[in-house]
């Protein structure tokens, strides 16, 4: 059976079984997981075993089996899987763990204010030498399973203020915290502290991984959204893949941003799991389970940038799998198959990148590891996507690698800032020829004050004056916080932003403008300045944030005017009707241009699910590159027509994406 490395397709089952639950394992045959494996045909399946709950589905010898179990399900999967070929992973709960924490109090982690944490275990304490290592191995040996995907792992994990991790931190750091808990941002030492919690995080995860690894070589191991947007940072532990569980509300342009962080692992497997359902409706907690349209789209997100993909189908409370679901999962199965031989695996070729600041991320950050922040760069990611810019996020070590090679970086928003030497590199890039964008009034400020060609000038952000009773006339109580502001790039067309700031230089050429009022003055809110043989471009408002939460066409037109004057990238849209995500990507020796439908109602909350996408219509694409003989549409294999210009450039024509199609580049003759 297939290796993680090899796999494309998977199905993720749970249903994180409690004490009281009944007949568990009682109607699971091994007809129903025989079905599963042959309609759907999945390279692997992962089901539950333990979840945040701390009990175990199977009969564990390590006495936290569910109490009413009539059959041995893990044993059933087991022997079925193996007999069809498909690889069977284990859904394990690592830090979160109710039932542990319940019987062995002093192994909570303890939070500053002097309270145990419920659910959350201490990551120097017992557990993983108690618990986790041997249930793993009891997986690997007894059951011979292939591996674990351990969840509520790293975006569980709390600092720890015990007396004995207070002490390690001391002794090991060399710092006196002289008795003063560093327990918020204001205080002393509170970043290092953090910092040093988020390593025993880090030797927790090498801990369990290399001691399971050292008996069963072959046990594949990933903690889930470890080294990904949750903990943008590189690779520091030997695990064998990467992976996360995108957020079922507004999933899309979740996977967009999630894959492209986990996509700037090199060498790394990864993959992402899109749940098949959303978990509320109309703001009230329900489940309905999305059209098969909707996955498609999430699944294009992902293998389009190389991920391999699983859908998630809760089980039902006694473990058994909801046939009925399951059976409708036989047209995102095709899909996605048919697309392995153009994506799986496949790098995205450089054009142009966005910050993923892991420095910024970890002052931010409330929890150790979280996802806190994320609109500025996930509205960013959307952003670009939406306005066909192949796109790849980096974190400070990629960028390093290869900065020179983006024709374009983007700094999103920061929310403390960036260290001294990141700040040198990327102006050192610009200054060399490269162009650098900066967005948003902290990152403007932080940029202005290294040597940036451009002046930051303030104005008011909050309403101050705000009266508490007063009603705009539409039954509106007058309670908004932030002033408002209009902007315009033709002082005709106007969109809303707000926290603003006026951004202006010598040689500065204008792209947009605002004013607190249509007719008011106008300040310059975006422009773009030579530095040295490159271009510094300064937006003077959280772009990503703003397109994030109230999207307007007006931001797509905006950055798509500035990203034109920047650079061409290989692939630019001369026409089209809808919304068509490019990313450019090599497999093989090939490139294979990536067409993703960027429409439907993906970030509308009142929309829970959808069967129509409206697909993308009328494509011109013109091509930059070099001795192309043939482009054949994929998965259809229609042979495109190329128009090959004079200056070398190509254009094809398309009639329309409805969710996913692969320009495959052959035959380049050099």
């Amino acid at each position: 059976m297939k290796k993680r490395k090899e796999s494309f397709w998977g199905l993720h089952f749970d249903f994180h079984a409690r004490p009281d639950d009944k007949h568990i394992g009682r109607d699971l045959t091994e007809d129903d997981v025989r079905e599963i494996c042959r309609l759907l045909k999945p390279d692997f399946i992962q089901i539950d075993c333990k979840g945040h709950s701390g009990w175990t589905s199977y009969p564990s010898k390590l006495g936290n089996a569910v109490p009413d179990m009539e059959k041995d399900t893990l044993s059933l999967w087991r022997k079925v899987t193996m007999e069809e070929d498909v690889a069977l992973y284990m859904h394990y709960s690592g830090v979160y763990e109710r039932k542990y924490c319940a019987e062995h109090p002093e192994e909570r982690t303890l939070m500053w204010n002097g309270k145990h944490h419920a659910e959350s275990i201490r990551l120097n304490g017992a557990y993983v030498d108690e618990l986790l290592i041997p249930q793993l191995k009891e997986l690997a040996g007894d059951y011979r399973v292939n591996g674990v995907w351990i969840d509520g792992d790293c975006w569980m994990g709390v600092a720890d203020y015990s007396e004995k991790t207070l002490s390690d931190f001391e002794n090991e750091t060399g710092i006196d915290l002289g008795g003063k808990v560093p327990a918020t941002p204001k205080d002393d030492y509170y970043f290092e502290y953090m910092e040093y919690n988020r390593e025993l995080f880090r030797r927790y995860v090498r801990k369990y991984v290399d001691s399971v690894h050292k008996d069963y070589p072959d046990f594949e191991i990933c903690s889930n959204w470890a080294f990904s947007d949750h903990m943008p940072e590189e690779v520091s532990a030997n695990v064998d893949f990467l992976s996360g569980d995108l957020n079922p509300i507004n999933s899309f342009n979740s996977a967009r941003y999630a894959s492209r962080a986990l996509a700037q692992q090199e060498g790394q497997v990864w993959d992402l799991m899109s749940w098949n359902f959303r978990n509320a409706v109309g703001g009230r907690s329900n489940y309905v389970a999305k059209h098969v349209n909707q996955m498609k789209q999430e699944a294009a997100a992902v293998i389009s940038v190389g991920g391999a993909f699983q859908n998630y189908v809760p089980q039902k409370r006694d473990g058994t799998p909801k046939m009925w679901e399951l059976r409708n999962l036989k047209e995102l199965a095709d899909f996605v198959l048919e697309r392995k031989e153009y994506c799986h695996r496949a790098t995205q070729v450089h054009q142009a990148a966005l910050l993923l600041s892991t420095f910024d991320r970890h002052h931010e950050s409330e929890h150790l590891f979280s996802r806190t922040g994320y609109e500025k760069v996930m509205g960013l990611s959307s952003l670009l996507c939406d306005i066909g810019q192949s796109l790849e996020i980096v974190c400070e070590h990629t960028l390093k690698k290869h900065i020179n090679e983006y024709k374009m970086i983007v700094v999103p928003e920061l929310y403390f800032g960036l260290e001294d030497e990141i700040v040198k590199l990327l102006l050192d890039y610009a200054k060399n020829g490269g162009s650098l964008v900066i967005s948003g009034k902290k990152s403007c400020h932080v940029f202005e004050k290294a040597g940036a060609p451009f002046t930051v000038t303030d104005v008011e952000e909050y309403n101050y004056d705000i009266p508490s009773n007063q009603e705009d006339g539409h039954n509106n109580k007058k309670t908004d916080l932030y002033k408002p502001y209009s902007f315009t790039m033709d002082k005709s067309n106007y969109g809303a932003i707000f926290s603003p700031c006026v951004v202006d230089g010598e040689n500065a050429e204008t792209y947009a403008y605002f004013s607190d009022k249509v007719i008011a003055d106008h300040h310059k809110l975006s422009v773009t300045l030579p530095f040295g043989k490159g271009k510094i471009t300064a937006i003077g408002f959280d772009i990503g944030s703003q397109y994030q939460n109230g999207t307007q066409y007006l931001h797509r037109a905006l950055m798509k005017n500035i990203v034109s004057s920047l650079y061409e990238p290989i692939v630019c849209i001369d026409n089209c009707t809808g919304r068509l995500e490019i990313s450019v990507t090599e497999k093989n020796g090939k490139t294979m241009i990536q067409l993703i439908n960027g429409g439907g109602t993906h970030t509308d909350p009142t929309s829970a699910t959808d069967d129509y996408i409206p697909p993308v219509l009328d494509i011109m694409l013109t091509i930059s590159l070099p001795c192309v003989d043939k482009m054949i549409l994929q998965p259809e294999g229609k042979e495109l027509d190329i128009i090959r210009h004079e200056n070398g450039k190509l254009s094809v024509s398309i009639p329309r994406v409805d969710i996913h199609s692969i320009i495959e580049v052959t035959n380049q003759l050099i």
